[in-house]
Parts: C-alpha cells; sequence; structure tokens
C-alpha cells in the first residue's frame, strides 16, 4: 500500500498516467477518422476519474471489471498503447464500399464494441449487454469472501446503466453478502457535481451498501477517495458505490503540445489535465520542460505502438 502522503514523483505519475492515456485517445479518434477502426468511445474528460481510481488496484492480485469506456484503466493496470490498438483494430469490420465512414453506426453494419480482457492482470471481459459487468463483480467477490482472500474486486459502469436490472441486483447481492467489491459509477455531469442530480436519486440503495459521491474531475479526490474505498472492502466491511461526476467532451485532436495546453487551458473547470496541471503549479511541482519532453515521448512511443498494431493486424 502507498503511504498517506503522497511523494513529489507519484503526484507527477498522476499527470503522466493522465497525459499518456489522452494521447492514446487522440490516436484512436484519428484512426476512427481514417476509417482504420469502427468504434471509438472517447475517455476524454473521465481520465482523473480512471486513474486516480486505477492506481489503487493491486494488479495482479486484485480484479478489475472495466466498461468499454475505461481506457484510462486498462492502461494504468498494464496494457500497453500496442496492446490497446490491438483491442480496437480487432474490432474493425471492413465495409464493402468504405468511401465514408459515419461515426454513428448504421442499419447494415452493426456497432463494434469494445470488450477489454487482460488475463494476466485478472481484468474480466465484459459482455456487450453494459450493466451485466455488476453482477460478474459481485460473483467474483463472492467467490473471493468464500476463499478468505484479501481481494477486492472493482467493478466501473456509465450513470446511463444505474435503472438496469443487473446493476440492481448485483448491488444488492453485493450488499446482502457485504462482499469486498468497489463500484465506481463515472456520472457525465454538465455542471459541478454540486448542481448536478445524482444519477442514483431515483433508486433505492441497499443497506449495507456504503455510498459516497465526489467530483471525479479532481484526481487527488478520487485517488484519496478510491484508496480508503479500497481499504474498506479489504477489511472485510461491505461494498462501497463511487459516484463520481466528471464532463465528457469530445476530441478536437490539437497538432502539437503547444495547441493540446492551449485546448486545455480554455476549459480548465471541466478537463482533468489543465485542474491537476494548476495544482501541480500550486505545489511547485510542475515544469515547462519536463512536461513537454513528457508529451514528446509519450506521443513517439504512441506513433510507434499504432505503427506496429497497424502492421501486424491482418486488415
Amino acid at each position: 500500500m502507498m503511504s498517506a502522503t503522497p511523494s513529489t514523483t507519484f503526484i507527477r505519475d498522476l499527470y503522466a498516467r493522465m497525459l499518456l492515456t489522452r494521447i492514446v485517445d487522440d490516436y484512436a479518434w484519428r484512426m476512427h477518422e481514417q476509417g482504420r477502426i469502427d468504434f471509438v468511445a472517447s475517455c476524454r474528460g473521465h481520465e482523473a476519474i480512471q486513474v486516480g481510481s486505477a492506481v489503487c488496484i493491486e494488479v495482479g492480485k486484485d480484479f478489475t471489471v472495466p466498461y468499454y469506456r475505461d481506457l484510462g484503466v486498462v492502461l494504468t493496470i498494464g496494457m500497453t498503447p500496442y496492446e490497446v490498438f490491438r483491442t480496437y483494430l480487432q474490432t474493425h469490420q471492413p465495409a464493402q464500399s468504405s468511401e465514408h465512414h459515419s461515426l454513428e453506426p448504421t442499419a447494415t453494419k452493426p456497432q463494434a464494441m469494445l470488450h477489454w480482457g487482460y488475463h494476466k492482470h485478472n481484468t474480466v471481459t465484459g459482455s456487450a449487454p453494459t450493466s451485466t459487468q455488476i453482477l460478474h463483480a459481485a460473483g467474483i467477490a463472492f467467490a473471493c469472501k468464500l476463499r478468505k482472500a484479501a481481494v477486492v474486486t472493482v467493478a466501473y459502469c456509465s450513470d446511463g446503466i444505474t435503472s438496469e436490472p443487473d446493476f440492481l441486483e448485483g448491488i444488492q447481492f453485493a450488499a446482502l453478502h457485504q462482499l469486498p467489491v468497489v463500484f465506481v459509477c463515472e456520472q457525465d455531469c454538465p455542471y459541478p457535481h454540486t448542481d448536478t442530480p445524482s444519477c442514483l436519486h431515483t433508486i433505492s440503495l441497499p443497506d449495507g451498501l456504503t455510498h459516497q459521491r465526489i467530483d471525479g474531475r479532481d484526481v487527488m479526490t478520487v485517488y484519496t477517495t478510491m484508496r480508503a474505498a479500497m481499504q474498506h472492502a479489504r477489511d472485510g466491511h461491505g461494498p462501497i458505490l463511487l459516484e463520481m461526476c466528471t464532463t465528457r467532451f469530445t476530441p478536437n485532436l490539437p497538432s502539437s503540445h503547444a495547441a493540446s495546453i492551449a485546448a486545455i487551458e480554455s476549459s480548465k473547470q471541466h478537463d482533468p489535465l489543465a485542474r491537476y496541471r494548476q495544482f501541480l503549479q500550486e505545489q511547485g511541482q510542475w515544469d515547462d520542460e519536463w512536461a513537454s519532453q513528457l508529451y514528446q515521448r509519450f506521443t513517439t512511443e504512441v506513433e510507434r505502438a499504432m505503427q506496429e498494431a497497424l502492421r501486424d493486424t491482418p486488415c
């Protein structure tokens, strides 16, 4: 476990992981616009939630059940950009004629879906229905409890599935049996979380389930909350549902680091990278040269990973 006070190295590492997620996401969008992949669910705006929570997972010990938008989760727990691009490319279904590649599903071509899976790091592949992973997570956590293993299962979902029977049954089962599981609900909020109604306000949460709602745009808040939740579940105190609010937005694909910084500066209120950059500046831990070199290194590595994935994936 990490110390109570994060080190300078760790604090900077959070920014690096969010930046890598942003760059991989940008490249995936470029591949989509070029017609090389059919489906991309951008995680832009979710980086703080995904990175700040996933760094608390004990890789290879805990179980992770992501949903299709969780690029930052799978990268943080060890999936490489090359493996990410291979996953995207393997969902591609070449069309009979591909002069135009729409961002929307068509009647003649079924929409693809990302099924993240990483067996060696205990990442469980989800099915196409987007609420079944909650039941899967409860089942895994139940098995871990029966084995008396100090293992936590983490399940991610969107706010759009909270009224689904699978979601409701999963959290009720976890609460009934006091299972070691953390549910992370990523809510898309156009306004500050204090001004946006909870996505759970229409349902009755079961007794025995701890619920917290936090600002998911602040990676340090996410990290400290998730760290405490993981320990709570690991110590046998039952399941926790973390409702994390953020603002999702479409990539504008800046062509340079300067353009990227300018883009996030214009939306500091919502962009988790911009907010964390401001935090680092206030802590005296931001360095323009370090940030520029980091961006250039990641861009080079991600470009190489994309080219290698394209080379290695049959058309």
